[in-house]
């Protein structure tokens, strides 16, 4: 099963609400000039300004956090506010009592189901890729057998090296979405603190651009465990038949900087520095088969900011 790591906003089903105040309107003559103060006084783009409600035209004025007034006494609005916004209308049909609390998202909804449980009517464009990875659509079932395929892989040569070692070891590999070739492939490199799996791998793939030849390196350590030397691992290369350059053609990722335009695959979830380093590498995407312990859990929304 593939799941995709999205944030705790776009998988919330309501969005947290805040005040506002809206004007009940009975004369619908006056509604166009009042919209016309409202959103020139309070911009809230987005915000559908007018609805029906109970037989009455309800008129969002602003939210409560666009007023300099304090609102000691929940569900009920300041005297000087309500002053205030009188004023600002400035109709002697209206006084304070058409003045009402109503609930408004705090932010703009990203799904289709936050959006039908927003209390207040916004805009919103139905994001169709956003959408399909929360249902799981966003693979046929070809792609789907071959991401698991690979990081299937990734997972079995991590337990063994980390087993063999005695310590973590990570696999990655990075490939070409579109010509599904595997252009790099590294693992960690267990005497150095740097030699993250991930960051090596970029590193292979940085040596690789405006190359025309294919690159082959030596692993520059060995994997030690405590009884000794193991033995050097498999060479990390790039691809013969699709090195990384700068050629524009069909099955090529057009701009090449670093690895824009390419997926990683890990074995484990990367760390905070790999993390950022793939930001800076302009990765299209990353799929990791385990998550990565972390000392506190109270970390993970954090730490989750450099994955999203």
């Amino acid at each position: 099963m593939i799941t995709a790591l999205l944030p705790d906003t776009v998988l919330q089903s309501t969005l947290p609400p805040e005040p506002a105040i809206a004007l009940r309107v009975l004369n619908k003559k006056l509604l166009s000039g009042l919209i016309r103060i409202a959103t020139t006084k309070f911009p809230l783009p987005s915000f559908k300004r007018v609805i029906q409600r109970d037989n009455t035209c309800l008129l969002l004025l602003c939210k409560v956090s666009q007023l300099q007034f304090r609102f000691d006494i929940p569900g009920e609005i300041p005297v000087a506010a309500s002053n205030y916004l009188i004023s600002i209308v400035n109709n002697e049909s209206i006084s304070s009592s058409d003045l009402v609390l109503v609930m408004v998202p705090t932010r703009l909804p990203e799904t289709e189901t936050q959006k039908s449980n927003c209390q207040w009517p916004v805009s919103f464009h139905p994001n169709k890729e956003l959408e399909n990875k929360i249902s799981g659509q966003n693979f046929n079932k070809k792609e789907k057998l071959l991401i698991i395929d690979r990081v299937s892989n990734l997972l079995k040569q991590c337990e063994e090296a980390s087993i063999k070692t005695g310590s973590f070891v990570n696999f990655v590999m990075v490939v070409n979405p579109k010509t599904r070739e595997v252009l790099a492939t590294a693992s960690t490199c267990t005497t150095s603190l740097l030699g993250h799996a991930t960051m090596r791998v970029i590193d292979l793939v940085s040596q690789g651009q405006n190359k025309q030849d294919p690159i082959s390196l030596e692993i520059p350590c060995d994997i030690m465990s405590g009884n000794g030397h193991i033995g050097k691992r498999k060479q990390e290369t790039v691809s013969e038949s699709h090195p990384v350059k700068k050629v524009k053609t069909e099955n090529c990722v057009v701009d090449d900087y670093l690895c824009t335009g390419y997926e990683i695959y890990l074995a484990v979830e990367p760390c905070v520095m790999c993390s950022m380093a793939l930001v800076h590498s302009r990765i299209k995407r990353i799929f990791f088969g385990k998550r990565r312990e972390i000392l506190e859990e109270s970390l993970r929304p954090s730490y989750m900011k450099y994955l999203h």
